[in-house]
């Protein structure tokens, strides 16, 4: 999936931009916002303003969202919740109010939205405006209002902070994608945590099965997955089951709470 090598890279480019900025944007998914923010932003950051974004609220579970922001205002953080369709102006009023001369960078782990954020804030009048001064060829600055600047980059920030039941909870937001997984029981564990959260999506979907393995079998059959011989193809199965499930098609969900995690 990861490797040190490219944990390295990124952390220094990450650390070049910061130089240039005085704010950083951390977009996190708002189904798993420890998870896909489980990286050393301390260090990283080195104390920048920063705002954490909790973006795709429109396919998280609403009331956990809300304990989450609850828990990172009551530990001194800025975090706004964002999702489709939000306006550039009205982004803009709530990160930054009345502030001047801001020079922002947009950092997040792959597939929590960064890209799609980053569109909604510029909105349709934003302009590239040159390069960054000291700072890598091909990093551009875009124009926002008159106020405000960000960095445009596809500069990907991963996490050294790795465990498996971090890897499933990536793996059900899809900032790991399952084609990647070669490790069965990372993608048991995620189909496990989802199961203790939604157990009716489950039962829904698949009847009282028990495993993940019987799970598949019951899913691959429903979406035609067969082999010769009448065999389910499970691991076709498994990796349509997980894009169903980051792409919010199996309805509004959560998978980790501030209790769970921190155990506050």
């Amino acid at each position: 999936m990861w490797n040190a090598g490219h944990i390295e890279k990124a952390k220094k480019r990450i650390a070049e931009l910061v130089k240039a900025v005085n704010y950083i944007l951390e977009v996190r998914d708002a189904r798993a916002p420890f998870a896909t923010g489980a990286y050393e932003r301390e260090k990283l950051f080195r104390g920048k303003k920063s705002v954490i974004v909790l973006n795709k609220s429109d396919i998280a579970d609403e009331l956990v969202t809300e304990n989450w922001v609850d828990f990172y205002k009551s530990r001194g953080e800025r975090v706004i919740v964002t999702k489709k369709g939000d306006r550039s102006k009205k982004l803009l009023k709530v990160i930054f109010g009345e502030a001047s001369n801001v020079r922002a960078l947009i950092v997040g782990l792959p597939n929590v939205g960064k890209s799609s954020f980053t569109n909604r804030l510029k909105g349709r009048r934003s302009t590239r405006v040159g390069a960054v001064p000291g700072i890598t060829r091909g990093v551009q600055w875009i124009q926002i209002n008159d106020n405000v600047r960000i960095i445009d980059t596809p500069g990907i920030l991963y996490s050294e902070l790795f465990s498996r039941e971090l890897a499933a909870k990536l793996l059900l937001v899809g900032s790991i994608v399952v084609e990647k997984v070669n490790d069965w029981e990372i993608q048991e564990l995620a189909f496990e945590i989802l199961k203790r959260r939604y157990p009716g999506t489950v039962r829904d979907i698949a009847g009282d099965v028990e495993s993940f393995d019987e799970f598949l079998e019951v899913f691959g059959k429903k979406r035609g997955f067969i082999q010769k011989g009448g065999i389910v193809d499970k691991e076709k199965a498994s990796h349509k089951f997980f894009h169903d499930v980051y792409n919010g098609k199996l309805g509004r969900m959560s998978f980790e709470d501030p209790e769970e995690v921190f155990r506050v």
